[in-house]
């Protein structure tokens, strides 16, 4: 290395003001020497990855690499960049265009003060944006849609000028898949064979916020990125130069999380953090990465508009409940029907502008003038009510890992069998839901494995490509959607498709509980023959304590084939920590009962 930077200085004589092919080409000579391609810092900011034969590949499209077959090869993609960088001075710059490369080559070449170019458009907008700190900021799932059933991510930049509401005028950084308007089963399976191409993007905070927290209800934990200004600055600059590229977006693995640590990537390249997933990436798994590396603090939660009203109409006694109607039906002529308090009228008067908040980012017009009614109203009533008390949501870090084994011993129609089963992810109703939406089941990927002794035979008695059961409770006002679809291979890997929808409801109890009724359809293979069932659900989950829950679930189907009506009974109870839990279950379909007993083992 010594004797390169002897070389440069031994053509200082040739160096004149601007640029010089000479030293481009010593430039070129350090690189070669050191192997600088080979450097993990560069491989990041190319977004390189190594296959299993050596090769390289990037995934990103677009302008963002100068080589022709810069793509697949760090090493020409960097002596192309050398070229461009150092060649004839032009307007503007490319090194203003490729920042986060010019910043690295600064601190691995000896480059002459004359090769390095002000990028003073570039500086003066960094200095407005003003961003010292980072923020990753996690987004509760939302069953209602495909691509956010488990979760998402993006950083914000902290402008630490901006204190307390004003943070908000932060500004936010997303990668995001450009579906168009694709919904419904397209949305989803063009998202997870990667028709959909995705980029980042950076647009003010409360725009997200606005997005989230009011129009899809979901809560937000922000966490501070363990980050030096120069970092934030790095990241900024490689921001700047992925402008007008993109890569193809994958739900499953190079989704949003996933991009996220490709940027966190190219600050700590040495951590390897994409790369920590080989199949599945769920924004969870993405922040525990990051804490167990130590780069988040200061966690700190953001309740959403869904999450306040609730808690408002919590607190309602059933007369409070019925006004609420008439309020919320004619805001600007309403008038008490029931014998109220006082103070039971301002408790209603505020759930009603809480919903009325919420039905303003819904319908995507203003309530202005039902709302200064009802504030009026409110305001004679003076200073009787204390501040609604909304529920701390629990950190998404305390929650259960998505991945887990389970081992059990049971009894199929009065023959023993030892059972086996690996989920991928994510969540079942049976298990501990800390840091996650609360009485839901999203389970993809699952292999569940019988051995006979008996028989002495071993079966695949299950395979799930995907079950989710979405329960949204209902109240006076709001009556969402409950759904179930269910799709995977039974014994001999006869496929099955069942699905359903219907309501649920919050019981009054001491105790959390939900109540779900679902219509519901099931359609498989029977004896070679197609066997349909429709018919009715009952599902009530309870949690009794932080870590004992049960799940009771009758079923009462019609079956097409045979004409005639046939039950469907299952139970269990379930004992969990964060890391393990043990299950025992009962299942009872057409008087052939089968019981199983369980530990399962999260990772």
């Amino acid at each position: 290395m010594v004797h390169n930077w002897i070389l440069i200085f031994l053509f200082a004589p040739c160096w004149v003001w601007g640029f010089s092919s000479e030293r481009t080409q010593e430039y070129k000579k350090i690189i070669l020497a050191q192997k600088l391609f080979e450097n993990p810092q560069w491989l990041k900011l190319g977004h390189y990855h190594k296959s299993w034969y050596g090769t390289y590949h990037s995934q990103l499209k677009g302008n963002f690499f100068i080589a022709q077959d810069g793509a697949d090869n760090p090493q020409a993609e960097l002596l192309a960049t050398i070229d461009t960088l150092f060649s004839a001075p032009s307007s503007p710059s490319p090194q203003c265009r490729y920042l986060a490369r010019t910043r690295w080559l600064k601190s691995v070449l000896p480059l002459a003060a004359e090769d390095v170019r002000g990028c003073p458009d570039r500086d003066q907008w960094k200095k407005q944006l003003g961003a010292e700190e980072a923020y990753i900021v996690f987004a509760s799932s939302d069953l209602n849609s495909p691509g956010s059933s488990f979760g998402h991510t993006f950083l914000r930049l902290h402008n630490p000028d901006h204190l307390h509401e004003l943070e908000l005028l932060d500004y936010g950084i997303n990668y995001a898949a450009l579906t168009g308007h694709d919904s419904g089963a397209l949305f989803a399976l063009k998202g997870l064979l990667g028709f959909y191409p995705g980029n980042y993007s950076m647009l003010p905070y409360h725009q997200k916020i606005r997005e989230y927290i009011n129009l899809e209800g979901r809560d937000l934990w922000e966490y501070k990125l363990s980050l030096s200004t120069d970092d934030i600055e790095f990241l900024i600059d490689h921001l700047l130069e992925l402008d007008g590229s993109f890569s193809y977006y994958y739900f499953a693995d190079e989704n949003c999380s996933y991009q996220i640590l490709e940027l966190l990537n190219v600050l700590r390249p040495q951590l390897d953090l994409a790369q920590s997933f080989h199949d599945f990436v769920i924004p969870l798994d993405t922040l525990k990465v990051l804490a167990r590396q130590d780069l988040l603090a200061d966690e700190k939660s953001r309740s959403s508009l869904q999450a306040e009203w609730r808690s408002r109409y919590a607190g309602l006694n059933l007369q409070q409940k019925e006004e609420l109607t008439n309020i919320t039906k004619s805001p600007q002529l309403f008038h008490f029907t029931a014998e109220l308090t006082n103070k039971e009228k301002a408790e209603t008067l505020e759930a009603s502008l809480s919903y009325l908040s919420i039905k303003e980012f819904r319908e995507q017009k203003e309530l202005k003038d039902d709302k200064y009614a009802l504030a009026v109203q409110r305001s004679k009533l003076g200073l009787i009510t204390e501040p609604v008390s909304i529920p701390k949501p629990s950190s998404p870090l305390l929650s259960q890992n998505p991945k887990a084994l389970y081992f059990g011993y049971g009894q199929e129609n009065h023959h023993n069998y030892l059972d086996f089963k690996f989920r991928r992810a994510f969540h079942d109703l049976l298990s501990h839901d800390t840091g996650l939406a609360p009485f839901f089941h999203l389970e993809t990927l699952s292999f569940e494995f019988r051995y006979f002794s008996q028989q002495k035979n071993l079966d695949l008695a299950h395979w799930t490509f995907l079950n989710v059961l979405a329960t949204s409770p209902t109240n006076i006002l709001d009556h969402p959607l409950s759904w179930t679809l269910d799709l995977g291979t039974r014994p001999k890997l006869v496929p099955y498709l069942d699905f359903g929808g219907g309501t649920s409801f919050d019981l009054s109890l001491k105790i959390p509980a939900r109540w779900v009724l679902l219509g519901r359809s099931e359609n498989r293979t029977e004896n070679e023959n197609y066997a349909g069932y429709l018919g009715v659900e009952n599902i009530l989950i309870t949690q009794w304590t932080q870590n004992f829950r049960s799940l009771l679930d009758v079923r009462y189907l019609y079956a097409y084939q045979s004409g005639g009506f046939l039950w469907h009974q299952q139970w269990g109870v379930s004992y969990s920590s964060k890391a393990q839990e043990f299950r025992l279950e009962y299942r009872n379909r057409q008087n052939t009962p089968d019981w199983l007993f369980s530990y399962i083992f999260f990772f």
